[in-house]
This record gives structure tokens, C-alpha cells and sequence, in this order.
């Protein structure tokens, strides 16, 4: 009987952990892009030693048929300014036209908006 209880209460904790969607996501061609895209990792990398990572989000949206990385401190004011496409290029926003832009805007800062969050991790 106590060994049925464990059982029963490990496979409770074992399936009720939440998973971060972003390791369970390809996105840029890898699972876990914060561990597995070596110039993501090291701008958070740079942004834990310089004790930014607390005010940090990095989120995954996509344009088109594009995924670009965003890099947001709580404390810019400018929306979607640092920007990234996967190979770690920086976004430039005259490629794109107003409307992509306003919907990567809106993805990434509108509640109902589609992103992935990279960073923090759950």
C-alpha cells in the first residue's frame, strides 16, 4: 500500500510540471534556442554578468515565413527595436513593410499576441 502511494505520488510530480515551450519548440531550426544558438546564448550570457537578465525578455515571433528573435528590457521604450533574425543578424525594419511591422509589434507586446517566450525560463 505505501509503496502504490509513492508510485502514485511521483507520477503526480513527474507529470505536472510545466513545461517551457520554447524546449519543446523548433524554432531557428533548434529545440532550446537560448542553449542551442550560440549568439543567444551569449547575449543572455552577457546580460546575466551585467545583472540585466532580471529585467530581460526574449521572445520568438514570426514574420511572414521569418522567425525573429527579440530582445526587450523592461526598461526600453522602444518596441521591438532589438531585433535579430536566426543566424544572429540584426533585424532591419526597411526591409519589411508597415503592416509586417505592425504585426510584429502586436505579437510581441499585445496579450493575445503570437510568441514564444525564450527568456526568462520557467
Amino acid at each position: 500500500m505505501k509503496s502504490s502511494i509513492l508510485i502514485l505520488l511521483l507520477f503526480c510530480l513527474l507529470c505536472c510540471q510545466d513545461k517551457n515551450p520554447a524546449t519543446e519548440q523548433t524554432i531557428c531550426g533548434v529545440k532550446d534556442p537560448v542553449h542551442n544558438l550560440p549568439w543567444l546564448g551569449d547575449l543572455v550570457d552577457e546580460s546575466k554578468k551585467n545583472k540585466n537578465a532580471e529585467h530581460l525578455t526574449v521572445a520568438a515571433v514570426t514574420i511572414g515565413e521569418e522567425t525573429l528573435i527579440n530582445f526587450t528590457y523592461i526598461y526600453m521604450s522602444c518596441i521591438g527595436c532589438v531585433s535579430y533574425h536566426c543566424d544572429g543578424s540584426r533585424m532591419e525594419w526597411s526591409k519589411y513593410t508597415q503592416e509586417q511591422l505592425e504585426k510584429y509589434q502586436n505579437d510581441l507586446f499585445r496579450e493575445d499576441g503570437k510568441k514564444v517566450i525564450l527568456w526568462p525560463e520557467k
